[in-house]
Formats: structure tokens, sequence, C-alpha cells
């Protein structure tokens, strides 16, 4: 066992004239920095979650017709494990300037990152180190916050906070359905935006997000408006990406998309149920316009049981339109994918829990090389895990 406690040591011998002078001088002078810093109201603080599990799995972006579960060890059961530094400083009056720096981690091996970059068709760039977040912004508390750098979508946003499974991008439907493996544009994050969140009245608030193209695609544009009133919460977000500019995370897909999503939650005590409706619309590019629509959809429960939580959700994504055909090897989905997850979460500690998920993934892929037919695909993945926030 470490000695955790301090030990001091006597200096001995003389001290030149000079330096007992400048030590006398730093003496007097610190103990006014300290003071002067500590009257700002500034802070710093390091903060973050580690999510560990181990299980069968496959891969997230859906099943295809050939693939086989693996038995692994991974990051991110129910969280995406990632740490950072955010801070704050007092203006006065209420006004302050805050900063958020981010990043995502893979605590099996210690890489940054949620994953490395993948080769065409997919083309998603490795993460950037602090990918999740990378903001500097002023707030009000009559006007609202301005915030300028790498952002957490809207969409993404009203996503999480609405469903029983809340960040999770391994088994939460909603999430899945949308983001990962998804005909959607953008990711979870955008560079190069500036973002305007209202202040909160009647239990209502607003939120505007603009992406500057820096010449590399966009702009990308999107709103919020958030509803909070007791055991009722309800949230409308829409965004528009005219390919995603200089942004980690792209998602699959290299089109102009359109989309908006619909969430409501209820709290019954001790059950609580969530849910969402939407719609991504894929318009292709410029050189290979499409328009084809999908539509999505999931509801979710979470009810409390002394120190766990038993957790269910089951969401859907189709298109009655004719999609790109793929090989049968890709990861399906993109015709209809169906997710139901069952799961069940322990309390150890306010900030540690152990849990349980298991899923049922089925996808209906529209694949080639030979004449585009429909191929249906089955899987189930299960893990068990610990998630510690700190």
């Amino acid at each position: 066992m470490h000695d955790t406690t301090t030990s001091t040591r006597r200096l001995t011998g003389a001290i030149p004239t000079g330096a007992a002078l400048a030590l006398a001088g730093l003496a007097t002078v610190l103990p006014a920095q300290v003071q002067a810093q500590a009257n700002t109201g500034s802070s710093v603080q390091v903060y973050g979650l580690l999510d560990a599990a181990v299980g069968s799995m496959h891969n997230t972006s859906g099943i295809n017709a050939v693939e086989s579960p693996a038995k692994k060890q991974f990051s991110g059961g129910l969280s995406t494990s990632r740490w950072g530094i955010q801070g704050q400083e007092d203006l006065g009056e209420g006004r302050l300037a805050q900063f958020d720096l981010s990043s995502f981690i893979r605590n099996e091996s210690g890489a940054a990152g949620r994953s490395d970059a993948l080769p065409a068709p997919v083309n998603v760039a490795a993460d950037p180190y602090f990918s999740r977040a990378a903001w500097l912004g002023l707030s009000d508390p009559k006007l609202g916050r301005l915030r300028v750098g790498n952002i957490t979508t809207l969409l993404f946003s009203n996503s999480i906070t609405s469903n029983s499974l809340g960040d999770s991008t391994t088994f939460s439907p909603i999430n899945l359905l949308t983001f990962v493996g998804s005909p959607l544009s953008g990711g979870t994050a955008w560079a190069s935006s500036v973002v305007y969140d209202s202040p909160v009245i009647g239990g209502v608030s607003g939120s505007l997000a603009y992406a500057a193209s820096q010449n590399q695609g966009g702009p990308n544009t999107a709103a919020r408006v958030a509803y909070n009133a007791g055991p009722l919460s309800t949230s409308v977000a829409l965004q528009s990406v005219n390919r995603n500019p200089q942004t980690f995370a792209d998602g699959t897909s290299s089109n102009n998309t359109r989309a908006w999503q619909w969430a409501a939650s209820y709290d019954f005590k001790p059950l609580k149920v969530f849910g969402h409706l939407g719609q991504i619309d894929n318009r292709g590019t410029a050189s290979a316009p499409q328009s084809v629509q999908y539509r999505v959809w999931d509801v979710s429960a979470m009810l409390t049981m002394g120190s766990g939580r038993w957790l269910a959700a089951y969401g859907s994504r189709t298109t009655g339109d004719r999609p790109t055909a793929v090989a049968v090897t890709a990861a399906g989905g993109n015709v209809s994918r169906k997710i139901l997850t069952l799961g069940y979460s322990h309390a150890l500690s306010p900030r540690t829990e152990v849990y349980t998920l298991f899923a049922r993934d089925e996808t209906r892929t529209r694949q080639v090389p030979t004449a585009p037919t429909v191929v249906g695909a089955t899987g189930s993945n299960f893990a068990v895990g610990i998630r510690h926030r700190f």
C-alpha cells in the first residue's frame, strides 16, 4: 500500500542573501495571485467516463448476409468511453466564458478515438484527438449561450436525451438506426460550427446550429426546440447536411441528407417511457442525385427498482423507395433494419454500475452482384460490462 501522507524535509545550510530575498518576494506575491484567481470565479475540471464490456458482438452497422458474431472485449456498451477538460470564468452579472475539450478513448487498447480510419467505400477518417468536443463560448442568463468550434449535433442530442439507453451506440436502437450504418450523413458532431442556445423560458428552449463549409462541402444547418415540464419532456430537431465539412465520424454516407426527429418522454415513477418518430431523406450528390426516404421510429422504457434499472427498447428504419444495391458482405439494413434490446443495470455507487445487455438485430438489404435482390439477415449481440464516471 502506498503512503498517502505528506512528508516534509528540513533545509539545512545557509541560504544566500539574494535567494532569501527572492523567496521572501515569492511568499508575498503568490498568496495575492492565488486570491486574485479565486476572485475571478474561474474553474477547470477534468471529467470523463470509462465503459468496459465483454461479449459476443456483430458489427454495430448492421447484420450482413454472411456475418458471424465475434467474442471480444470492447469499450462502450452503455456509453462511449471519453475524457475531457471543461471550465468556465465568471464575467459578472451571471455571464460566463466557457470551454470544453473532450476526446473519445478505447480503454481496451488505450488508443484515442472510437475507431481507426475506414477505407472506401465507407471513407471515414480516424477521429481527431478532441473529436467529441472542442469549443469555446459565452453565456448570459437573459440572452443565452453562443458556442464556436467542434460541437455535438442537435439531432444527436435529441436522440440521446430521450431514450432508455442514453448515448449507447452499440445497443440503443434509435442511435444505431439513425447514426450507425445509416443513410444519414453528418455524424454526431460538426466541426467549424456556431451554435446558439436560448435561455429556458416557461420550460421552452431552443438551439440553432450552422457549420461553415471551409471549402470542404456544406454548409450544414440545424434547429431544435424542446419543452420540459415536470414528468413530461418533448422536443423536435431538424438538420440539413450538404456533405459534412471537415468533421470526424462522417457516418457511412457522402450524400446530401435532410432529417427530422420528434422525441418525447414521460416519467410515471418508477416507470419512464420514451419515443421517437423521424425521417431521413437521402438526396445523393450533385453528380448522382437520389430521393430515398427512410422512416425511423422507436419506443423504449426504463423501470427503476431500488438500485437497479430494467431497460427495454425497440426501433425500426424502413423505406418504400429503391436504395442503391450493396455487396453481400456489406452491413445490411438499407431497405429495413429492426432492433430489439433488453437489459439490466445495477448501481454499485452514484458513479459506478454493472450491466448486462442483449439485442436482436434484423436487416433486409438490396444486394448485388447478381440482379438486385432483397436479402434478410438476423443476429444477436450480448454483453456484460461496467461503467464508471469521474
